[in-house]
């Protein structure tokens, strides 16, 4: 009997397939074998606790530039954040800048990463400029297989008919498009009127993007990724009329992933109520929370398996200095809000708790369907032998109560304060050694290394 360098005894095996008590042996790094009565150099007991692959967060934004600031969280901050919080995967971006081939962009994003980042991470290249897309399938040997574009936001935005050659130029590569789906012109309007009727403060930004900017723009989206046949990636999708889109091609066989995030499914345009505009701030983000009713057709279309993969779209800016630098008009508000660490317990205590998920679909969701859509499954996001050991064990009754102060994440607000959750990691593993064991960090550097993504495998 083969005598493993790590056993994980007696705890309850969760996977997208099922759940089972058994033994999880760990030899050189990766998944060994499921078993009874493992025997190995070190046996951890997981007795009543879950046994879980890794989450995979899809959609993350560390040490991201904007016009007027950079994120609070860098890539040091931003992964390790994760780690307390049973994510050990993480997607991110690379925006080229002007004059810069898409190689030399993804280099130099690499370049930041290296020796910073406590998890391995994957890179989505972002287009926003027509002449790069002749350079998208120079990429696949270089490990990036997904290409963000968005309908909206300024130099950002690409129209139609670019759109379609971006679609068309992945199509070829077998790869993924995801898209920020917003209406520009809906967008331009509802601020036109803002401005002109002097509505600026941070209350007023939710109205700037009305749910019909969403709903239009998925819509087209995926019309135009059906006359390409190309992969589509709906990200951080806000809306009953989007998800309801989004099931609605599915059923007529699209190839589609639609993400969501907590924050859509945890908050609503309420928190824009506050009457103290540093506060309003903080859950300035874009596409903005929306009404009770918008967030039960999200869980709904989860529980359907309409929406398939939960990011957490962590975009970290400080309320004091960075947010609050734009009080006087939202449009300078730098939009986004953070939840790296947060995602996989947050959607254990509200999603299986409440008995709208299971166990199986909470880690589906949050690991292996991410994971499957950015071509690194099996090797993460799965608990199959010889996938990568990322492991979480997870108390199902530990209790965490949420303030800025018990987390880790680089920033000095959480969207999600005084929150009580119950169940919450107690260790995560990285390819067989623990880095954090009951909220203490148990290696002295970071050692995560940059994936390489291949082709989609589209999760039904």
């Amino acid at each position: 009997m083969m005598n493993f360098d790590l056993v994980i005894h007696n705890g309850t095996i969760v996977s997208e397939s099922g759940s089972q008590l058994a033994d999880l042996g760990i030899k050189d790094g990766r998944i060994a074998a499921i078993g009874l009565n493992l025997t190995g150099k070190e046996v951890i007991d997981a007795s009543g606790l879950l046994v879980i692959p890794g989450g995979v967060d899809p959609h993350v934004h560390l040490n991201m530039p904007t016009a007027t600031t950079i994120t609070s969280e860098d890539w040091f901050s931003g992964t390790l954040a994760a780690a307390y919080g049973g994510t050990t995967t993480i997607l991110d971006f690379v925006e080229p800048l002007p004059g810069e081939t898409l190689k030399e962009a993804l280099q130099a994003r690499k370049g930041e990463a290296a020796g910073q980042t406590w998890l391995d991470y994957g890179l989505h290249m972002t287009i926003s400029d027509s002449e790069k897309i002749p350079e998208i399938k120079s990429l696949v040997e270089e490990g990036v297989s997904s290409f963000k574009i968005y309908t909206t936001y300024g130099d950002m935005q690409l129209n139609d008919y670019e759109i379609v050659a971006v679609l068309d130029a992945v199509k070829t590569i077998n790869g993924i498009v995801m898209v920020h789906a917003e209406n520009d012109a809906i967008v331009k309007h509802a601020t036109r009127n803002l401005v002109k009727d002097e509505k600026l403060a941070a209350q007023w930004h939710p109205h700037s993007r009305p749910a019909l900017a969403e709903v239009e723009a998925v819509q087209r989206m995926i019309y135009l990724a059906r006359v390409s046949g190309a992969n589509l990636y709906l990200v951080h999708l806000s809306t009953r009329g989007a998800v309801a889109a989004a099931g609605q091609a599915l059923e007529q066989g699209q190839n589609l992933v639609a993400e969501t995030c907590p924050q859509y499914l945890l908050l609503n345009r309420e928190r824009y109520q506050n009457e103290d505009s540093e506060v309003a701030a903080g859950f300035v983000c874009s596409p903005p929370l929306r009404s009770p009713g918008d967030q039960q057709a999200i869980w709904h279309a989860l529980r359907q398996k309409t929406v398939l993969s939960i990011g957490s779209d962590h975009c970290a800016f400080n309320i004091h200095t960075q947010k609050q630098a734009g009080l006087s008009d939202f449009r300078t508000i730098p939009g986004g809000i953070p939840g790296i660490e947060l995602r996989y317990p947050l959607l254990y205590h509200f999603g299986v708790r409440s008995g709208m998920l299971s166990l199986e679909q909470w880690v589906t969701i949050c690991s292996t369907n991410p994971a499957k859509s950015f071509g690194i499954w099996p090797q993460k996001g799965s608990l199959m032998v010889g996938a990568d050991a990322d492991l979480v064990l997870f108390d199902p009754a530990k209790e965490f109560s949420v303030n800025v102060e018990n987390l880790h994440e680089k920033v000095d607000y959480t969207p999600y304060d005084n929150f009580t959750l119950i169940g919450f990691p107690v260790m995560t593993i990285l390819k067989g050694k623990k880095l954090i064991e009951n909220g203490v960090l148990r290696e002295s550097v970071p050692t995560g290394t940059f994936l390489k993504c291949g082709s989609p495998i589209i999760p039904n």
